[in-house]
């Protein structure tokens, strides 16, 4: 991960932790997929995707987490939540930064997304 990246991660960190979230997992990974913060508040799993640009001009950052980026943490998630957090709920929480020289935007998207029930047929 490129400097950028760690910042954000440090702030959005920052950001939870002020606001009374337990942070219980940073970076975990499960094959090749990864989720950015595992958190929890109030007995909730938070799972947490955070994205950073220098700029909104083009997009923000919260739009580079697309359905397929989605899939992938969901994936995780559900091996995170049968292991370690059986008897919890969770939400899904996209943390978009805008960094740059000048200042730092915080937009926190909770429930920014809900995994898609399989209703068994294929």
């Amino acid at each position: 991960m490129h400097f950028k990246g760690r910042r954000a991660e440090k702030v959005a960190e920052s950001y939870l932790t002020e606001r009374k979230y337990t942070i219980h997992f940073k970076n975990i990974r499960f094959g090749r997929y990864e989720i950015d913060l595992v958190c929890e508040l109030e007995g909730i799993i938070v799972f947490v995707e955070v994205k950073s640009l220098s700029t909104s001009t083009i997009k923000n950052p919260y739009e580079s987490v697309g359905r397929l980026k989605q899939k992938k943490i969901i994936k995780v998630a559900d091996t995170i939540m049968n292991r370690h957090f059986p008897n919890n709920e969770c939400r899904f929480d996209i943390i978009s930064l805008i960094i740059n020289d000048e200042n730092q935007d915080i937009e926190h998207i909770k429930n920014a997304f809900t995994p898609e029930i399989n209703n068994g047929s294929f």
